[in-house]
């Protein structure tokens, strides 16, 4: 009992819509197409059914396969129009499978023209399925035809063969011919529409590094030559990558003389100091705090700082601004870069 619940649960998996791995503009415009052929085929299956009974075709199990072929193409359209892709595929391939063996048995030998549906069959499960299912597929196949061959030579089928060639003859084959054509231009259309997607995602990622880069160029020539001093941090280490020159005058500190440390040894550690800690260890961008200063040869130097904290996606930023009382800063940049002497 456990084992027969457990293949009706795997078995039900062919009916969920699938997760396909390419875009779903692809997938709409494919599965639009297949729509179409789908239809057209219950049509062409219902059509030559009645073709058969007008023109006086006896309605033999082998003629009937028509209403089969009609079957196929309404039961795949439904699966198309509630999007689960997969489970049409292999509708497609067990019927075609199945075509092929009933006519084979009805007609009495695997030398039946129909026997070429098995080859359809491989090329769907080639170009719609996954490598495992293409494996199992094949595998299938290949047990298929030896099954009706054995059968054929022990004189195990159903029917008398009759090796007349005739219009239904041409038409099984040209419809072969269409269907496997149709097939490999879906397939040529999935890859074209994948490949302008991707070359769409390139040159957007392109012009998005080019506009980065040139934002990036624009603020390192604005950091640098700014008056008002200013020094940035890395956030996740503390280390000070840049300043500019602005700075090195305020202070006095010579850029390589701060780099890669931390601002402790930049302040005099007061209650000033200490509020503006704070405020910086709870908001991204703080408010101006008056700070003493030391410069490089002990000196104390009154001014007021400002901070504020660029999130980045590897290591943050923090860019520091200080000016001394009574002047105004300008604003702080919003759009941050490696900067001179960062190593970066």
């Amino acid at each position: 009992m456990g084992v027969a619940r457990q293949a009706v649960i795997d078995l039900s998996r062919l009916f969920r819509p699938s997760d396909w791995p390419e875009p779903p503009s692809i997938v709409a415009a494919r599965s639009a197409m297949a729509m179409r052929l789908s239809w057209m085929t219950a049509l062409l299956g219902l059509g030559m059914f009645t073709l058969d009974r007008l023109s006086g075709v006896p309605a033999t199990a082998d003629s009937l396969m028509t209403l089969v072929l009609a079957a196929m193409g309404a039961l795949s359209w439904g699966l198309l129009r509630a999007r689960r892709y997969n489970s049409v595929v292999w509708l497609l391939v067990g019927f075609l499978f199945g075509m092929a063996a009933l006519s084979t048995w009805f007609f009495g030998s695997v030398r039946t023209i129909n026997i070429v549906l098995i080859l359809m069959g491989q090329v769907a499960a080639g170009i719609f399925l996954s490598r495992r299912g293409l494996v199992w597929t094949t595998a299938v196949a290949v047990a298929l035809f030896g099954l009706l061959t054995w059968a054929d030579a022990s004189g195990l089928l159903a029917g008398q063969p009759r090796f007349v060639v005739g219009w239904r003859t041409w038409l099984t084959q040209s419809l072969s011919l269409i269907g496997v054509a149709a097939m490999m231009y879906l397939n040529r259309t999935q890859v074209r529409m994948a490949q302008d997607l991707h070359l769409q995602e390139a040159v957007q990622r392109l012009q998005t590094q080019l506009d980065r880069d040139n934002g990036e160029t624009r603020f390192s020539r604005l950091f640098r030559t700014s008056p008002t001093p200013m020094f940035v941090q890395s956030e996740r280490t503390g280390a000070i990558v840049g300043v500019n020159r602005a700075f090195e005058q305020v202070l006095g500190h010579a850029r390589q003389e701060v780099l890669n440390r931390h601002d402790g040894f930049l302040w005099r550690h007061d209650p000033q100091h200490e509020a503006f800690v704070q405020d910086r260890r709870q908001h991204r961008r703080t408010g101006w705090h008056p700070i003493t200063g030391i410069g490089r040869h002990g000196q104390s130097i009154a001014l007021e700082i400002c901070s504020e904290r660029d999130d980045g996606s590897d290591d943050g930023l923090r860019i520091t601004l200080l000016r001394v009382p009574g002047h105004h800063a300008t604003a702080l940049p919003t759009q941050h870069a490696p900067l001179e002497g960062s190593g970066a």
